[in-house]
């Protein structure tokens, strides 16, 4: 019960289009994966080189719900903040304003977290 030469051969492309997918797909995350900086206070980085402003909210994507816990708006905001940093090729971000009112329960207000600031490439 072999497998005959054409079907081996068919087997074989397959096997190589699936590896070469499977890495394409490994190099990507890998480059998405790289861990980026968060600096905050009244000065960037030095020695960097400045990519442009980058922002992070907590509403981006998706509709928010009034009942999302405060750590995971702030989370998502941070990491929507990170992805804009790494977008442009960035190691490395400077907080240099966030808008977290979010925090507290006041009617009729948003809940919305927003952090801006400047990405870096620093490595």
């Amino acid at each position: 019960m072999g497998v005959s030469i054409p079907h081996s051969k068919l087997i074989f492309k397959m096997l190589l289009i699936f590896s070469f997918v499977c890495f394409a797909n490994g190099f990507a995350l890998a480059e998405q994966s790289k861990s980026v900086i968060i600096m905050v206070g009244a000065e960037g980085p030095s020695g960097c080189e400045l990519l442009g402003k980058v922002v992070g909210s907590s509403k981006e994507g998706d509709v928010q719900a009034d009942n999302v816990p405060y750590t995971e708006r702030l989370m998502k905001a941070r990491n929507h903040l990170v992805e804009a940093t790494q977008k442009l090729g960035g190691d490395t971000v400077h907080i240099i304003q966030s808008n977290n009112s979010g925090k507290y329960e006041i009617p009729g207000g948003g809940k919305e977290i927003i952090h801006i600031g400047n990405a870096y490439r620093c490595k």
